[in-house]
């Protein structure tokens, strides 16, 4: 059942009487991993629909106070939160909106044309990334994945064939399955300099306003990994000619392009995880519907 907004704003009251408001907007926004209340025009609270996003929003709230006066662009300050004791993950978390909107697919269609502020739109993100990325994890109190980017997605090939699998045709189960060969026995592919990434640098995240990048936001994947998974995100979100913008600002990123691309051309089979995970059918079904 969906949350309504007496039943998120008790929450709030109940964790944190503190917390002082007039009005709340109607509307609720619904994402993949929160719903999302805002308060006064003022505040943005978010509500995770399922543990593992309760997990990931608390991994959010440990490193923006940390990432806080580092990066080119602003980011959330979290000021509000409670956190659920027995599962470890969060019940909410609370911030003042950043200023713009988010940079969606058609709102890029409408820039098309418009030379100067696609080259400064293509700057703003790779002078945050590369800021980003830069940043020693450990500056930030993160130790190193333990994980590598290799095995990594073997891991994630093993979760597809098991969990995703009996939902594919067999054709579609048969050129996932050829792909992540193909990829995984490339050794040159895997020659991986891990970094502070993002996790999630895509358009719902990426926030504009008046021709320029005015914010960005959900950290929720943000750790030591490949930056190839925030440049396979652009690539997925706004596509090649502006990823070679990007490339301008940022050279060493193209270093990751071969991977970004993979990991691009598998980016519906991991949302379908993540909603198989959150028991979301509708996330799952965008997910899969392509391989069914």
């Amino acid at each position: 059942m969906r949350p309504d907004h007496d039943a998120l704003l008790q929450l709030i009251r109940q964790h944190r009487p503190d917390f002082v408001y007039e009005r709340v907007n109607p509307a609720l926004y619904e994402g993949q991993f929160s719903t999302v209340l805002i308060v006064d025009d003022e505040w943005i609270f978010r509500f995770p629909k399922s543990a593992g996003a309760a997990a990931d929003l608390a991994r959010e709230l440990e490193i923006l106070p940390r990432l806080q006066g580092k990066l080119p662009l602003p980011i959330p300050e979290p000021l509000w939160h409670a956190a659920d004791v027995e599962a470890g993950g969060l019940l909410f978390l609370g911030y003042r909106p950043l200023p713009g909107e988010p940079l969606l697919r058609e709102k890029f269609a409408e820039l098309q044309g418009e030379e100067g502020i696609l080259e400064t739109v293509a700057q703003d993100l790779a002078r945050f990334l590369q800021r980003l990325h830069v940043i020693a994890p450990a500056d930030i109190g993160l130790a190193p994945s333990g994980e590598s980017a290799k095995d990594e997605w073997t891991r994630i090939g093993e979760e597809i064939r098991e969990k995703l699998f009996p939902y594919m045709r067999a054709d579609a189960r048969a050129d996932v399955a050829s792909k992540f060969r193909a990829a995984l026995n490339d050794a040159d592919l895997w020659h991986v300099d891990e970094r502070l990434i993002h996790g999630d640098f895509g358009t719902g995240n990426i926030l504009y306003r008046d021709g320029r990048i005015s914010g960005i936001i959900d950290f929720g994947f943000c750790g030591v990994g490949d930056p190839a998974h925030d440049l396979g995100a652009l690539l997925a979100s706004y596509g090649e000619t502006f990823v070679e913008r990007v490339f301008r600002h940022y050279p060493a990123l193209r270093a990751g392009w071969p991977r970004a691309r993979f990991y691009q051309s598998n980016y519906a089979l991991i949302q379908a995880l993540y909603a198989l995970r959150d028991g979301d059918e509708a996330e799952f079904e965008d997910g899969i519907s392509a391989y069914r």
